[in-house]
């Protein structure tokens, strides 16, 4: 998933704790542009605790379920996955944590294993002296040691450049949600469109989802009035923790399919530039259906591949099995979580 050598690691020595360092920090969190700071809850002894903090200061919220966050968000490789696929589909390249002498080792660890999952620019701020803690993390990793202020908030203000088509993409993942009107009521998907039958010649297996010859930026054509603004509808999908349940609900917004339709979806249904998806009318294939996916949605997209890739998942697998068993149970706590009616295909 990454180009190239990994940016070395960059440790900000805050010996005497003073609070201008952290507000430096804080200062620079800025995701549309590529910078993630994170401040570490304390005492929070949850085995993906971490994972959590940085799920939440990339916007999304995890999924309330009785006194739990639910199976996938309790378990660490789950979680961090869901780390790693956002901040990979966000395009964030510098992190930034405070308190990280906080830690526990293992927690630092996880921070460097982030960092070469993802290629990204790890700073730490060290809020004591560098001693044997620091010296043993760092034995075997690049890293330089800044300890002036001035200095510090250079590097913290860096940002490396961004591909090409990055700016939707930030600007939809950080300003979205604070953005777009919302009144927290419960919403309902726009009118779904027909989509287009796609044809397959007789005995031959169903194809993927093919490229678009053109395009549009806007919503797929639909009958009658939206009952959702789409910026109101990206916004709540863009707080979805887990990246395939939020491509599983986009999906749904934008195509009207319900949970055994989901079910059928494959990697290979959804084209490389995420501009289309195909649904299937069911296993026999005789009316598949192939929808244009809005601008908006194209990011939410996008991540259930960047998801697939990190968990080597065969491209013609489904996308998703688990969310869609019992009849889609965990699919719908989510939907509950942000008040989005999961409806029924017509």
């Amino acid at each position: 998933m990454t180009a190239g050598g990994l940016p070395s690691v960059t440790v900000l020595v805050d010996k005497d704790d003073h609070p201008a360092w952290t507000a430096a920090a804080h200062a620079a969190h800025e995701p549309a542009l590529g910078r993630l700071t994170l401040d570490p809850s304390p005492a929070n002894g949850a085995p993906a605790a971490l994972a959590h903090d940085l799920l939440y200061a990339l916007g999304k919220r995890l999924p309330q379920g009785g006194g739990t966050y639910g199976t996938w968000a309790d378990s660490q490789r789950p979680a961090w996955d869901a780390v790693a696929t956002w901040i990979l589909t966000h395009h964030i390249r510098h992190l930034i944590v405070c308190r990280t002498d906080r830690l526990t080792h293992a927690r630092q660890e996880q921070l460097l294993t982030l960092r070469k999952h993802c290629g990204i620019h790890l700073t730490l701020l060290w809020h004591r002296p560098a001693g044997p803690a620091l010296r043993t993390l760092l034995e075997q990793t690049p890293h330089h040691i800044i300890d002036t202020l001035p200095q510090a908030r250079a590097v913290l203000d860096h940002t490396g450049h961004p591909p090409d088509d990055t700016h939707s993409t930030g600007q939809q993942a950080t300003t979205g949600p604070a953005s777009s009107p919302d009144d927290a009521q419960w919403i309902t998907s726009p009118a779904w469109p027909d989509g287009v039958v796609t044809d397959r010649p007789k005995r031959a297996r169903c194809q993927g989802a093919p490229e678009l010859t053109s395009t549009k930026t806007g919503a797929p054509p639909a009958r009658g009035q939206s009952r959702t603004p789409p910026d109101v509808l990206a916004a709540r999908l863009n707080t979805v923790a887990h990246p395939l349940h939020a491509t599983a609900l986009t999906i749904h917004a934008v195509t009207g399919a319900d949970i055994s339709r989901l079910a059928l979806i494959c990697g290979i249904d959804i084209n490389e530039t995420a501009t289309a998806v195909k649904v299937h009318d069911s296993t026999a294939h005789r009316r598949c259906r192939l929808y244009p996916l809005p601008a908006w949605a194209r990011p939410l997209i996008r991540a259930a591949g960047i998801h697939g890739q990190l968990k080597d998942r065969a491209p013609n697998s489904p996308l998703f099995p688990l969310i869609t068993a019992r009849d889609g149970e965990q699919l719908r706590l989510t939907a509950t979580g942000i008040r989005y009616t999961l409806g029924h295909h017509r």
